[in-house]
């Protein structure tokens, strides 16, 4: 799982994109209006929903 901030000016967009393009079975997210903050409510919810995933592995 990638999830990347648009707004995040310490891990830039792109390099989230490149992981992605080296790992296309990753499942790749962008927080629209979200900067680098892990308690920022978008990338919160997005790593909420992504660890619920992996629940039923």
């Amino acid at each position: 799982v990638i999830i990347q901030g648009r707004y995040d000016v310490v891990c830039p967009s792109r390099t989230a994109y490149e992981l992605h393009e080296a790992w296309p079975e990753a499942d790749f997210k962008i927080a629209e209006v979200s900067g680098h903050s892990a308690y920022e409510k978008e990338i919160t919810d997005l790593l909420i929903e992504a660890t619920e995933k992996f629940k039923d592995i």
